[in-house]
């Protein structure tokens, strides 16, 4: 009677050998061609899967890794969004906005590819699940936790300190359209522990002129439009000369891709905007 019990239990074995084991199964599920068609999805792939198993990112890629950690895109071949790339790489999982082109979705089925759409973030809380989302879905839940834990670290010490005065500010480079309440701007500007005089109740986006502006007599102006190196005519506006000298050395400059994509640096852009904000001249009387 003990032979066959024996022999079945190293039959047993054996079967959970040849099939690499638990952890050997999960590791086989990991995606080993990654392809990101978003620069958003670009940032956070290029944290948190391993280089060796990115396929393609964007050719955006290069200026936003650029203004956050240079060199971590080296050697990734890049695309244009184009379903003629999703054919040529082959992917098996395919990170993109909600935003992907019809065919090129099309053509990610025919390759046999997933595909994991990651929304845009208005909070840090978004950022939170837009990170756990990418993590499971490459197969890095522990990159991931570590990148939230890190973001939360600065998240919290910001909040351990407040400044003796909650700073009225404004993202304004010209234009009309500003940042309001709901938006990451306005949650980046919160945690720095100043106000952002355009998020009115209800409101994605404020309209400020020169005139607005003026009105609402912020402590600071907030801009950014350079940091992919694109010029932009609504910063023309910015340039006003009643604005150059009401708010001289008063004007700060933040990262866009942080302000725009849902990533852990958002935190960090949040305290740089502390640094800056305790490091403002005292304000001269208007005349």
């Amino acid at each position: 009677m003990k032979r066959p019990l024996r022999s079945a239990a190293l039959g047993l074995v054996a079967a959970i050998i040849g099939a690499g084991g638990p952890a050997a199964t999960a590791a086989e599920r990991a995606p080993v061609r990654i392809m990101s068609l978003n620069l958003c999805t670009d940032l956070l792939l290029l944290q948190i899967a391993p280089k060796a198993r990115i396929a393609s990112v964007t050719f955006l890629a290069r200026d936003g890794a650029r203004t956050l950690f240079p060199g971590l895109e080296a050697g990734i071949p890049v695309n244009h969004g184009s379903a003629e790339d999703v054919v040529q790489v082959k992917p098996d999982l395919i990170l993109d906005s909600g935003l992907g082109a019809p065919l090129t979705r099309s053509m990610a089925r025919r390759v046999g590819a997933r595909v994991v759409e990651v929304r845009n973030a208005e909070s840090f809380e978004d950022i939170r699940q837009i990170v756990r989302q990418v993590g499971d879905a490459v197969g890095e839940p522990a990159r991931a936790a570590a990148l939230i834990q890190r973001m939360d670290t600065t998240l919290a010490a910001l909040a351990a300190d407040p400044p003796e005065r909650r700073l009225r500010v404004v993202a304004w480079s010209g234009g009309s359209a500003v940042p309001g309440k709901g938006s990451l701007t306005d949650a980046i500007i919160t945690a720095a522990g100043a106000v952002n005089v355009a998020a009115q109740p209800g409101a994605g986006e404020s309209t400020f002129g020169v005139e607005e502006l003026l009105a609402a007599n912020p402590d600071a102006l907030l801009f950014g439009g350079a940091t992919l190196g694109q010029p932009s005519l609504l910063n023309d506006e910015g340039q006003h000369r009643v604005v150059r000298r009401l708010y001289a050395g008063r004007r700060i400059a933040y990262n866009d891709v942080a302000h725009t994509c849902g990533l852990p640096q958002s935190a960090d852009s949040a305290r740089d905007l502390r640094r800056a904000l305790d490091a403002l001249p005292a304000r001269r009387p208007v005349r």
